[in-house]
């Protein structure tokens, strides 16, 4: 049986001992992808939702906080590294190799206080999203986590999956007609890659 676990946006989530689930719109989050900022708000998202100088959260930055630039050998030179809270730990921080690419993974995002709420953590879980006005349904991963006062947000990946226009500045949907559902503790799988389960 479900109950009401909190309410974020004026959206009810719900726990049931082993799926957590909402529905929601759905906004793209394009972190992850090597294309996902530049120098001039040249990426794919505005560059304002990655934080701003000083206060970087989008973008990996060196040790003095100036944002890592992609080198001659990385997917795009000249843009800016992006990262996703799901890391591949085999790869640096500043290897672009290390995130989720947004354009290339389906993959939700969960507000970080859900995290702290439910255990285990969610980070690498087996997430099932549904687009309720046509029925299609795609497995993804919990990939990503961002404001605690936002909640309905996923790839650029997810965003096709589910036939939303997938525009990080202009896509996505506020129609309450996606739902999702998390399942903490069982690792996603997602063609050839088996997801870790991440406190971090």
């Amino acid at each position: 049986m479900s109950t009401t676990l909190t309410n974020i946006a004026g959206v009810d989530v719900f726990w049931d001992g082993k799926v957590l689930s909402w529905t929601s719109g759905m906004q793209i989050d394009a972190d992850g992808s090597p294309r996902a900022y530049g120098p001039n708000n040249s990426g794919l998202d505005y560059i304002a939702n990655a934080g701003e100088p000083g206060n970087w959260y989008g973008i990996v930055t060196d040790e003095n906080g100036h944002p890592i630039i992609q080198g001659p050998n990385d997917p795009c030179p000249g843009f800016y590294v992006s990262p996703t809270t799901y890391v591949r730990k085999q790869f640096k921080e500043s290897d672009p190799k290390r995130y989720l690419n947004s354009e290339k993974i389906e993959y939700v995002v969960i507000p970080g206080k859900l995290r702290k709420m439910i255990p285990p953590v969610c980070i690498g879980c087996h997430v099932v999203a549904t687009n309720l006005r046509t029925g299609k349904q795609v497995i993804a991963v919990c990939g990503d986590t961002g404001p605690n006062d936002k909640i309905g947000e996923g790839s650029i990946a997810l965003a096709l999956a589910l036939g939303l226009n997938p525009d990080a500045r202009h896509g996505g949907t506020d129609e309450h007609i996606i739902k999702f559902e998390l399942y903490p503790g069982v690792p996603a799988t997602l063609e050839n890659e088996t997801f870790e389960l991440q406190a971090a």
